[in-house]
């Protein structure tokens, strides 16, 4: 049986050599790029078990990359990595939970072993940001009011500090900056929660449900100054 395949990032080789000797001798296979770009193309088409991200990579990553980078830090065991000076001991903070949650290199790497390893194609998101009407539940209630930080053909990330939400609930979303305001329907598939620790802004993922095509072809149109030629 081969030993789980963890995908490292960082940008200087001596510290890369330190991660990977210490996921070595847990039995967890390295491999080892420098730049955050690079991880969304070998992400797609290799499986892994898990993506450990230098934070000094992370620092300085511009906000397209960390976007980009996202969905994989989602869809995988994932946590962000880098080395007390005095002592070179390795410190692990979790990037994103939705995998599970590890504090030391060693339960990362369980954490690994334990995942089925996947490939992980990224969506169509750009950062767009939509004036909008967020209903909790569907033609009930007075909407939040709120905007998208990312937006593709299929779904969108809304700002909302909203406790409440639960993942699969349907909601009801009114663009009021597209020309076709009819309510959207949409599902809540991620979630980052208000107070999370993670440095981010928090809100709610959706897949639209009810998208129509006028509506979608605008999204299409606005989306497609912001994507790379």
């Amino acid at each position: 049986m081969s030993s789980p395949l963890v995908l490292l990032i960082s940008r200087s080789a001596s510290r890369s050599q330190i991660y990977r000797e210490a996921l070595d001798t847990l039995g967890i296979s390295c491999l080892a790029i420098s730049e955050l770009k690079e991880a969304v193309v070998l992400a797609s088409g290799t499986p892994l078990n898990g993506i450990l991200l230098d934070m000094p990579v992370l620092i300085k990553a511009t906000p397209s990359e960390k976007l980009a980078s996202e969905d994989i830090l989602k869809a995988l065991p994932s946590a962000y990595l880098n080395i007390a000076p005095a002592t070179d001991t390795i410190k692990l903070l979790t990037a994103n939970g939705m995998q599970g949650v590890a504090r030391t290199v060693s339960e990362f790497a369980e954490l690994c072993k334990g995942f089925t390893p996947r490939m992980v194609r990224p969506k169509d998101r750009y950062p767009l940001h939509l004036q909008a009407l967020l209903t909790a539940t569907p033609g009930q209630g007075s909407p939040e009011q709120t905007v998208t930080l990312n937006v593709s053909s299929q779904g969108c990330f809304l700002f909302s500090s909203n406790p409440d939400y639960q993942l699969n609930q349907q909601v009801e979303i009114q663009f009021i900056d597209l020309a076709d305001k009819d309510p959207v329907r949409a599902t809540i598939c991620w979630l980052r929660r208000w107070g999370s620790g993670e440095h981010q802004i928090p809100g709610i993922g959706v897949s639209f449900d009810t998208l129509s095509e006028t509506q979608r072809s605008e999204i299409i149109r606005l989306l497609e100054p912001l994507q790379p030629h």
